[in-house]
C-alpha cells in the first residue's frame, strides 16, 4: 500500500470518494471490498471509517455525487435565446456526463437492488430527471415549440432515449460515440422517426 499524503478532512473524504468511484467502476458494487478502496486510496482502514460507516455508505455518497453531476449537466433554457441550440447543447452535455464509465455502470447497472435505500435513491434520481424534463416540455408546449402531448410520458421517453445508448455501450463494453448519440437523440426529439 502506498503511503497516504497528508490532506485536510474534506480533501481526504474527496480522495476516498474518488478511490471508491474508481473501484466501483472497475469491479462493480458487490465485488468491491473496503480493502479494495483502501488500496486504491492508499489509506489505512481507520481513515476510511473516519469518513464512512461502511462500503454501502461510501457507495451512497458516490451515487449522490453522480446524480448531482447529471442534474447540473442540463442548463435551464433561456426563452429569449436560440432554443433549439440550447436543447442541442443540453443533450450533448447530459450524454457526455452520463457516458463516463463509472456513471453508466453505477447508475444504470449496479445501483438497483443493493438495498432499499439505494433503490429509493435511484427512484428519486429518476423522479427528479423525469420531473425536470416534464417541466421543460410543458414550458415548450406553452411557448409553442413542443408538440401537444402527455409531457409525463414524453419525459420518460426522453430520459430513456438518452439512457439506453449509454447503457448498451457500457453493457457491451464498446466505446460510446458521444457526439453521435447526442446528434441522434436531438434528431429524434426534433424530427421523430417516421416520415409522413
Amino acid at each position: 500500500m502506498t503511503r497516504a499524503r497528508p490532506l485536510d478532512p474534506e480533501a481526504r473524504r474527496a480522495h476516498l470518494l474518488e478511490a471508491a468511484r474508481t473501484c466501483f467502476a472497475r469491479r462493480g458494487y458487490h465485488p468491491t471490498s473496503v480493502s479494495d478502496i483502501l488500496e486504491e486510496a492508499g489509506v489505512a482502514r481507520g481513515t476510511f471509517y473516519n469518513h464512512f460507516a461502511s462500503k454501502r455508505a461510501v457507495f451512497q455518497a458516490v451515487l449522490g455525487e453522480l446524480t448531482e453531476g447529471l442534474a447540473t449537466a442540463a442548463r435551464p433554457i433561456a426563452v429569449s435565446g436560440d432554443i433549439p441550440d440550447q436543447v442541442r447543447q443540453n443533450v450533448r452535455r447530459v450524454v457526455e456526463a452520463a457516458s463516463a464509465p463509472w456513471v453508466a455502470r453505477l447508475l444504470f447497472a449496479d445501483a438497483l437492488g443493493i438495498d432499499d435505500d439505494a433503490d429509493e435513491a435511484l427512484r428519486a434520481f429518476y423522479r427528479a430527471a423525469w420531473d425536470r424534463v416534464d417541466r421543460a416540455l410543458a414550458l415548450g408546449q406553452a411557448l409553442g415549440v413542443v408538440r401537444p402531448g402527455n409531457t409525463e410520458i414524453l419525459a420518460r421517453c426522453v430520459v430513456g432515449a438518452v439512457k439506453e445508448p449509454i447503457f448498451h455501450a457500457a453493457l457491451m463494453g464498446v466505446p460510446l460515440d458521444v457526439d453521435g448519440v447526442a446528434a441522434e437523440v436531438y434528431a429524434l426529439l426534433t424530427r421523430g422517426l417516421v416520415r409522413s
